[in-house]
């Protein structure tokens, strides 16, 4: 359906422009992350409830969103629909200058997260349709880190912008990155081909790759346990700065991302993965027994590796299983996947931190490790024969050829 690129270089055109665009994505959101808190309660005169309310309803919008644009990438194309999902970001952008009610602020982070799950869908299908079938691990992990700096980046940018100037000013910044990532997609060439009538995919759920979307719905459950609750436990630990758990995670994150993708191209998924399922769950160790720092920084340096490994690999792998003319509903399904876990984690481990403190909320968190490795473990090690795992092991468990 789509133009496959025919040479083995991972750093092509397609893919850096698509990782470019991606990026200034994500930094407009994290951007807006940071500085939507302070908007709603300081001049919408919302509380605490209503910000929560405001990114759930986000992240809601966003998980019904992935599934439908990944069909629709599949059926009608790549270029039209990233063209017009993310002109609908820079759109939702800039509205929040016209956000004078919470009522309308509600309607617009809908509007906002339904184009948010359209665009990053659309981003990351054009960017693995550019990346070599022998390099795949390595350029998800590289596609990966496109995200990684900019939640480095975007939510310091927000609140210097917004401290230099005024919410005015901060939000046209805010369109200014997001039209930045729609101007990227001018370096992207890509030609596509109409999809045959027996192509067209039946669904809006991969069922292929179910096992890998499983595996990082349960990586994301764990993962919210650290973003969504990290703050306050260092404040009961007597951490001042928590800001350097992010800052320590992000470097292991840059560093073990594109380390994995070359190691699982080249010796397959079980061991690497391996590795990423036993330092997540040590992270959550270090967190139980936290009393200061080092162990706090240790968690984070840990977290940064398995997250790392296990975000990029499940989906280098899930890519594996389909061809071209199916990874739109990959992208779809195994995002979809992630966000629920993260926003189902979130409400469902706060929960359980009310009744039994932080420190072992997170001492389950680490045990509930153990289910996605049994399903990688059962699906990856247990049923993998010899004559379905591809050259030097690219996809155990089957997969595509290119």
């Amino acid at each position: 359906m789509t133009g496959e690129i025919s040479n083995e270089k991972l750093w092509n055109q397609k893919f850096i422009f698509s990782s470019l665009a991606n990026f200034f994505a994500f930094t407009a959101m994290y951007y807006i992350m940071s500085t939507l808190p302070l908007f709603t309660t300081e001049v919408l005169g919302g509380s605490k409830g209503d910000v929560g309310v405001l990114f759930g309803l986000f992240a809601f919008a966003g998980v019904i969103a992935r599934p439908f644009a990944g069909y629709m990438l599949d059926v009608m194309g790549r270029k039209k629909i990233v063209w017009l999902s993310l002109l609908g970001l820079v759109i939702a952008m800039f509205l929040y200058n016209w956000a004078v009610s919470l009522l309308f602020l509600l309607i617009l982070r809908i509007i906002h997260g339904i184009c948010w799950g359209f665009s990053t869908t659309s981003l990351a299908t054009l960017a693995t349709d550019a990346i070599p079938f022998k390099k795949r691990g390595e350029g998800i992990g590289y596609f990966g880190l496109s995200m990684s700096v900019a939640m480095l980046i975007g939510p310091s940018l927000g609140l210097a912008v917004l401290q230099a100037f005024d919410y005015s000013t901060m939000f046209y910044a805010g369109t200014s990155l997001a039209a930045v990532s729609l101007l990227c997609l001018i370096g992207v060439k890509h030609n596509e081909t109409a999809v045959s009538e027996h192509q067209k995919p039946k669904g809006i759920i991969e069922k292929k790759v179910l096992s890998d979307a499983v595996i990082l719905f349960f990586v994301a459950i764990v993962y919210s346990a650290i973003l969504s609750f990290i703050v306050l436990f260092a404040k009961e630990i007597n951490v001042e700065n928590s800001g350097l758990f992010f800052l320590a995670n992000a470097i292991t994150v840059i560093i073990s991302r594109p380390y994995a993708g070359r190691i699982m191209d080249k010796n397959g998924p079980v061991g690497i993965m391996c590795v990423g399922f036993l330092t997540l769950c040590a992270t959550f160790i270090c967190l139980f027994l936290a009393n200061g720092y080092f162990l706090f920084i240790s968690a984070a340096l840990l977290l940064g590796v398995g997250f790392g490994i296990t975000f990029s690999t499940s989906i280098a792998l899930a890519i594996n299983k389909v061809d071209i003319s199916r990874r739109g509903m990959v992208n779809g399904t195994m995002l979809t996947a992630f966000d629920l876990g993260f926003a189902l984690g979130s409400v469902l481990l706060g929960l359980v931190s009310t009744y039994t403190g932080l420190r072992l909320m997170y001492l389950i968190s680490g045990a509930l490790v153990i289910i996605p490795f049994v399903i990688f473990y059962m699906k990856y090690i247990i049923k993998a024969k010899p004559d379905t795992a591809g050259e030097k092991g690219y996809c155990l468990g089957g997969g595509e050829r290119e």
